[in-house]
């Protein structure tokens, strides 16, 4: 039912200075900005750290739900973002539970959701959605959290498949080239020498 819990939603009046403590002080790092006219609120998600991501709403104007919370509750937790594979399974597996859920709704394409209540959850608003989490970074990063969401690229070999794939490491991007049980992994700014190197050792042959 569950697959995996994929942010922590907080609202903030002043994204500059929320992006710049989140960012710049506690070193994360801004993978999407996007706004939401219609619903007049703004949401940016920030990699911090390798396990879930922290996202930060605020608001576009008033009259928005983001600027009705902040003015009842002020700053603080909104929200917690739980992906799951299937929402109607999962809205009916809480109902019979006696769990109730509402809200069930495709706001944009690609991203379907349904809430349950705080009164029904220790007073946390949970938020359920059905997602690829690729479709909402922007292109050319993968941060740790979304790894497994990664496609990769496949070749058959005598003794086994060859998978690559780009990985985040504690010392920085990699490139990871498995078959079986062993590993490679090499330095992306290092790959484009490889390429070169690989070539060169293929025409000589």
């Amino acid at each position: 039912m569950i697959r995996r819990i994929d942010h922590v939603s907080v609202a903030v009046r002043d994204l500059v200075r929320a992006r710049s403590f989140f960012v710049d002080a506690l070193g994360g790092r801004v993978l999407y900005t996007g706004p939401m006219p219609e619903e007049r609120y703004r949401w940016t998600t920030i990699e911090l750290g390798t396990s879930c991501l922290l996202e930060l709403i605020d608001p576009l104007g008033e009259g928005g739900f983001v600027d009705e919370f902040l003015k009842k509750r002020g700053e603080g937790l909104h929200h917690i973002t739980i992906q799951v594979d299937n929402l109607e399974e999962t809205c009916q597996t809480l109902q019979s539970l006696g769990v109730p859920t509402f809200g069930m709704r495709q706001p944009v394409p690609g991203w379907r959701e349904a809430y349950i209540h705080p009164k029904h959850a220790f007073g946390v608003l949970i938020q359920f959605a059905e997602f690829n989490p690729l479709d909402w970074i922007e292109p050319g990063y993968i941060p740790a959290a979304y790894r497994e969401f990664t496609p990769t690229e496949k070749a058959g070999l005598e003794h086994g498949s060859l998978t690559v794939q780009k990985v985040e490491t504690d010392g920085g991007p990699q490139v990871e080239i498995r078959r079986g049980e062993e590993t490679l992994q090499i330095p992306e700014k290092d790959l484009a020498v490889l390429i070169r190197s690989l070539e060169r050792l293929q025409s000589s042959q």
